[in-house]
């Protein structure tokens, strides 16, 4: 047998194998993918944008006034919700158009009804609002309307002054009249405030007052359908027998006026729109929390007189008396309480039964010297009570427990010593225990009976009761001190404001109330702004700054500069709300004078302010001016200056006053010599609101100073304070006038008229001013007297006034009338006389002879001869003149 090579058995089977053939599928590249990508991303981010983007809306305000573009925000429910992008005015100039951006979670909102108004700072007696604008700024708020999608609004001149949210209680109270009830007055229930006055008006009859009230949602089930509402507003007081009662609750419902309520268990609750009586007050309400008590057999106890207090405010009333069994010792009764003071009702309560005592060795309690028997309420713990007896006043024991230690330093005793009391509201609720002196000040260590302690907090605040402080202020003499009582028995008031904070360790005790509130022991006030002058005016550290003539502030600091004088300015922070980018301060004078015929009227400021002088300020400017100008003319006529050239300053000072119809409408700042014309230059600062009137071509500034002569004195209101009287003129705008002299010719009152020449050989007996007489009547005046061109006449100019003019003929003669003539003839003597100013002064009578033709009117300046004595036959021209 013959073996095969391994070698070709291996070709053969390779040969036998086919060739494999490679085929590339063709495909998508991922390149590609790319660009796809990239438009999905920014299709999303387009979308995105598009849906943030928000809402433009348009909203129109009668005025700009605090709103900024990109930064007043548009605020609801305290978030904000939008921006004002764009203020501008509307087509007719008239009002502000305001374009502003809506987020788009807030488009919801922008309905057909939607009210938008601006939100700004407000101070009143009832309180300040819109605090949050002071640190934010101005921004615009919304109350949301139904309708359509709306983007056109017009804004509101003032928000409303409640809103009305969902679950809010609206009802109408029917009242006689409206008494202290102001807008915005707040509706308690158990001297807890639940509600505000919306608005009120007329019923439709007209005889009665119909009060909106709304109550918030969380007390809206209060108020049930026998619920009845009773005034608590102002301070009531009632003189009889049994003593004077005065009935008052907290400040804001004395300011602003408040209403209670009660609510009974067993009533449904009240429905929207219901009506209720608003009562006076609770005894005409008829309603309270009825208490029985047994007391003491005491004269004075009248039903319906004795009231019931609790801290120094009534509460409740003694509301009747029944005799027991054992009558001698004690009677029973009834207490009607207030609703509020339900809650004081304890096992452990007290009533005790006082009586007012005044005598002159013993002077306390005068705050209720008058009241005659009244019932007091001391709360206690326990289990809810109706039953009491009534205890007198000696069988009280004062049982005190828990006491706390305080600390209080002063830098001096204020009068303060050992065994004294601390008062709160007038209550003794502890003692004065030590008095340490040291070098830095002195320490007292007080002790508060335990059941006060929970009046004490962080922020109480102690201020010496005995001390009396007598000062003069803006509106005369302050005195400042705690009752009576407390100048002879001494002691500290314990005051709270916000009842914040566990009682501290030491408190600093103030010398009195002022202090108190601006907290001054050892604090250091900042200035508020910094005032420029040129020359420092009658002002001092600590001078007042009026606003209107209500003190806001006071001056810290005065600092001389080379070129001026820096004047540091204090504004209390409750009235800085009044300074402006257009404030303008002046000084304030210590008095105004006004010299006029019918006298001096004197206008003196306080004596504090006339001592140390004053700054006053106001919001009329234009731009932010630090300047303090020297008055309030000054300062109000910045930039408007007129100014006059005069001969010589004789007359002239510098504060002279210019009058137009006897107003005063500038003064003179200041008196210059112009060496080139050998002029006086004097710049008037003017009035704003009168430069328009006055500042024209043809106007004649005219000096008016008195004028003493034979004839009289004239121009009596310018004895003591000479001033420069206007004659507006109807041309051109014109700031610059020529000043008439005094002696000057065109100075006369009677500066206007007929005129007409006299000739005369000389001047005797006549005098510029005098009169010209017709018939015994001043018809004109002598203007001016000068001599001809050969020097051989004297040219009278006479001014005839417009209405006698036709008096004038062609053959009209003049005369001199020098008051008196007298005649010697066979008759005896004859004596005629005119006026004291004839007599004085001289005069021209003139007169036109009868005929049967009346002669033309003269001429303007037509020359007539004036005869030294009257024509004997004028005595016979008796013919009248036809009138024109």
């Amino acid at each position: 047998m013959k073996n095969k090579n391994p070698i070709n058995s291996s070709q053969e089977s390779a040969e036998s194998v086919e060739t494999a053939n490679i085929r590339q599928s063709r495909r998508i590249s991922p390149f590609w993918l790319l660009p796809l990508i990239a438009l999905f991303i920014g299709a999303t981010l387009f979308f995105q944008i598009i849906r943030e983007q928000g809402s433009t809306i348009h909203i129109t305000f009668a005025t700009g006034d605090g709103l900024v573009a990109d930064k007043t925000q548009i605020r609801y429910q305290g978030l904000q919700i939008g921006i004002v992008k764009k203020v501008s005015f509307t087509d007719d100039l008239k009002k502000v158009e305001v374009e502003a951006n809506i987020y788009p979670e807030a488009k919801t909102v922008l309905r057909e009804t939607t009210r938008f108004w601006l939100v700004q700072p407000n101070a009143s007696l009832a309180g300040i609002s819109g605090l949050d604008t002071l640190i934010s700024g101005n921004y615009i708020t919304l109350q949301p309307g139904e309708g359509d999608y709306e983007d056109n609004f017009i804004a509101e001149t003032e928000g409303p002054v409640a809103q009305i949210k969902d679950g809010d209680l609206l009802i109408r109270l029917i009242s006689e009249d409206l008494g202290s009830i102001s807008t915005g007055a707040s509706v308690y229930y158990k001297k807890m405030p639940v509600g505000k006055v919306m608005n009120y008006r007329f019923t439709k009859d007209q005889k009665k007052v119909e009060i909106d009230v709304v109550i918030e949602k969380s007390y809206a089930n209060l108020v049930k359908k026998d619920s009845r509402f009773w005034n608590i507003s102002g301070i009531k007081a009632d003189i009889g027998m049994s003593g004077i009662h005065v009935d008052m609750d907290s400040l804001n419902a004395i300011v602003q006026g408040a209403m209670t309520f009660d609510s009974p268990e067993n009533s449904q609750k009240a429905e929207q729109n219901e009506n209720y009586t608003l009562y006076p007050n609770i005894k005409s309400a008829q309603r309270g929390v009825e208490v029985n008590v047994t007391l003491p057999n005491m004269t004075g106890l009248k039903p319906g007189q004795t009231e019931v207090f609790y801290q120094q405010i009534p509460v409740g009333i003694l509301s009747e008396l029944t005799q027991t069994e054992v009558a001698h010792k004690n009677i029973s009764g009834k207490l009607l309480l207030n609703p509020s003071s339900e809650d004081l009702l304890k096992t452990n309560t007290t009533f005790v039964l006082r009586r007012s005592k005044v005598n002159l060795g013993n002077l306390s309690d005068l705050s209720t010297a008058f009241r005659g028997e009244y019932i007091e309420l001391i709360p206690g713990d326990g289990e809810p009570k109706n039953q009491f007896n009534i205890i007198k006043e000696n069988e009280l024991l004062l049982q005190q427990a828990d006491t706390l230690t305080l600390t209080l330093t002063a830098p001096e005793t204020y009068g303060i010593a050992e065994g004294q009391k601390l008062y709160y509201n007038n209550i003794d609720i502890g003692e004065i225990i030590a008095q340490d002196i040291h070098t830095d000040g002195v320490k007292f260590n007080v002790a508060v009976a335990g059941q006060y302690r929970h009046l004490i907090h962080a922020d109480t605040q102690f201020i010496a009761a005995s001390n009396l402080d007598v000062s003069l202020g803006v509106d005369g003499v302050k005195v400042e001190a705690a009752s009576p009582d407390k100048w002879l028995q001494g002691g500290i008031r314990v005051v709270n404001n916000n009842n914040q904070g566990k009682p501290l360790a030491s408190y600093p005790l103030y010398q009195n109330q002022s202090n108190a509130e601006a907290g001054i022991t050892t604090n250091v006030l900042t200035p508020t702004l910094t005032l420029t002058t040129t020359n420092l005016p009658s002002i001092n550290k600590g001078s007042l700054v009026l606003y209107r003539q209500y003190e806001v502030g006071k001056i810290l600091d005065i600092r001389p500069t080379k070129s001026h004088f820096e004047i540091d300015l204090y504004i209390y922070p409750k009235h800085r709300n009044l300074l402006t980018d257009k404030s303008l301060f002046w000084v304030e004078s210590a008095a105004q004078i006004d010299i006029t015929p019918k006298g001096i009227s004197i206008q003196a400021s306080p004596i504090a302010r006339s001592l140390k002088g004053a700054i006053s300020f106001d919001n009329s400017g234009s731009g932010n001016n630090r300047t303090l100008y020297a008055n309030e003319l000054r300062a109000k006529s910045a930039g408007q200056v007129i100014t006059l050239t005069a001969n010589d300053a004789s007359n002239l000072s510098k504060g002279m006053a210019l009058r137009y119809m006897g107003l005063n409408v500038g003064e003179i700042e200041s008196l210059a010599l112009d060496t080139k014309s050998q002029k006086v230059i004097a710049k008037a600062f003017m009035n704003p609101q009168y430069m328009g009137i006055v500042a024209k071509s043809g106007s004649n500034f005219r000096v008016i100073a008195p004028r003493i002569s034979a004839g009289g004195i004239e121009n009596l209101d310018s004895l003591l304070a000479p001033y420069i009287d206007i004659d507006a003129g109807t041309g051109k705008y014109q700031t610059q006038f020529q000043l008439i002299d005094q002696n000057s010719p065109q100075n006369a009152k009677l500066n206007s008229g007929f005129p007409i020449i006299l000739e005369a050989n000389d001047a005797s007996n006549l005098s510029i001013g005098a009169p010209v007489m017709y018939r015994g009547v001043d018809v004109g005046k002598i203007k001016d007297m000068e001599l001809n061109g050969l020097g051989d006449r004297v040219l009278i100019h006479v001014l005839i006034a417009n209405k006698h003019a036709y008096l004038v003929r062609q053959n009209t003669q003049f005369w001199v009338s020098s008051g008196y003539t007298a005649g010697l003839g066979w008759n005896g003597i004859e004596v005629n006389t005119g006026s004291v100013q004839q007599l004085m002064k001289g005069g021209i009578a003139f007169s036109t002879p009868s005929g049967t033709i009346v002669q033309p009117q003269a001429k303007a300046n037509q020359r007539f001869l004036l005869q030294v004595r009257r024509p004997d036959e004028s005595k016979q021209w008796n013919s009248g003149v036809i009138t024109q």
